[in-house]
C-alpha cells in the first residue's frame, strides 16, 4: 500500500491557507482556554488541610468554627494570651492556611496578645466552593473579628487584624467597613485588583520586549466561576476609610512580581494618618519576618501595643 503524503490537487496556496486555518484555531483556542484554565486555578487553589494543636502552638488552643458575615461556615483556632483581652486577628494568604500561618506570628502571642487564625472560604477546613482573593474574603475576616468579639477573654475595643499577600486586602478591605477593627498590618498587598489579574495573565518572550497580558479575559473568565466583578475591589480606594486608626503597610523590597513596592507606596499615600510604610530591604514576598526576624517582631508588637493600649 502507498501512502501519499503530497494530495496532487493541493496547490502551494491551497496547503498555506490549511496551515493558516489550522495555527488560527488553535490560537482562538489557547486564548479561550488559557484563561478559562487559569482563572478556575486561581478560584479553586488546592486546600491544604491541616490543624493547629497545643504541641504546635506551645499554649492551650480553642479550635472553633463561626460564620462568615454571608454565613459560609469557617474554621478557626485561638490562641489565648495573657489575659489583658487584647486580640490580633490574622488573615492569611491565597492557597495558604490558618494554622499554616501561625508560626510566623506567634511571637504576638508570646507578648501577651490573643491570637485567632482562621481558613478563609475554600480553604483548609473552611467552607465555600471559591476564593476570590479578597472581596468576598472580607466578609470571612469581619465574621471573624465578630466572633473573637463575642467572646469572654477578648476585649471587644482591643482588636487588630494583620494579613500578608490576599491577607493584606482582605484586611483592608475589612477594616474600612468595620470599626471594630482598632489597627491593621498589611504585609505584601496589592492595590488593585483589576491590576493584579492583569500581572497574572502577563506573559512575555524572555529576552525580548514583547509582552502581554491576558488580564481583560482573565477577569471574566473568573466572573464565570465566582458571580463577582473582581475588578472593582481596590484596597488603595478602599485604605483611607480607617483613618483615623493606625495602618502599618509593610512591603519587601524585591516583591514586584503580582504585588509591588509601588502597590506598597500607593496604599501609603492613599491611607490617612496615622500611618507607616516599611520597606524591608532584601525581602521578598511576605519575606519581611524571615529576612530581620527580631526588628520586624519589634516593630509589630509595639504598633499593636500603641494602637490597642488600654
Amino acid at each position: 500500500m502507498r501512502i501519499y503524503w503530497r494530495d496532487p490537487h493541493m496547490s502551494v496556496g491551497k496547503w498555506a491557507r490549511s496551515v493558516f486555518l489550522i495555527l488560527a484555531t488553535l490560537l482562538i483556542a489557547c486564548l479561550i482556554a488559557w484563561p478559562l484554565i487559569q482563572s478556575y486555578l486561581l478560584a479553586h487553589p488546592y486546600r491544604r488541610v491541616a490543624d493547629l494543636t497545643e504541641r504546635d502552638a506551645g499554649s492551650v488552643v480553642d479550635r472553633v468554627t463561626f460564620a462568615a458575615a454571608d454565613g459560609i461556615e469557617l474554621a478557626g483556632w485561638f490562641v489565648p494570651g495573657d489575659g489583658n483581652g487584647a486580640t490580633i486577628v490574622v488573615s492569611h494568604g491565597s492557597g495558604a492556611n490558618g494554622p499554616g500561618t501561625y508560626p510566623g506570628v506567634a511571637f504576638l502571642n508570646r507578648a501577651g496578645y490573643n491570637v485567632f487564625v482562621f481558613d478563609h472560604r475554600a480553604h483548609g477546613q473552611s467552607g465555600g466552593k471559591f476564593t476570590t482573593i479578597g472581596p468576598l474574603e472580607v466578609r470571612d475576616l469581619r465574621g471573624a473579628v465578630a466572633y473573637v468579639r463575642s467572646r469572654p477573654d477578648v476585649d471587644p475595643a482591643r482588636v487588630g487584624a494583620m494579613g500578608c499577600s490576599m491577607g493584606s486586602g482582605v484586611s483592608i478591605g475589612a477594616a474600612a467597613e468595620d470599626p471594630a477593627i482598632r489597627a491593621v498590618v498589611a504585609e505584601s498587598g496589592y492595590a488593585d485588583m483589576g491590576e493584579l489579574w492583569s500581572r497574572f495573565g502577563y506573559i512575555g518572550v524572555r529576552g525580548t520586549s514583547l509582552h502581554w497580558s491576558w488580564g481583560v479575559p482573565l477577569r471574566w473568565a473568573t466572573w464565570l466561576w465566582t458571580g463577582q466583578r473582581i475588578a472593582t475591589f481596590k484596597p488603595e480606594a478602599l485604605i483611607g476609610h480607617i483613618s483615623p486608626r493606625p495602618v502599618l503597610i509593610v512591603h519587601g523590597e524585591q516583591d514586584n512580581a503580582a504585588c509591588t513596592v509601588d502597590d506598597a507606596r500607593r496604599l501609603y499615600r492613599a491611607a490617612g494618618e496615622p500611618k507607616s510604610l516599611w520597606i524591608v530591604a532584601g525581602a521578598g514576598h511576605c519575606g519581611a519576618h524571615s529576612v530581620v526576624p527580631q526588628t520586624y517582631e519589634a516593630r509589630i508588637i509595639s504598633f499593636f501595643d500603641q494602637a490597642l493600649a488600654d
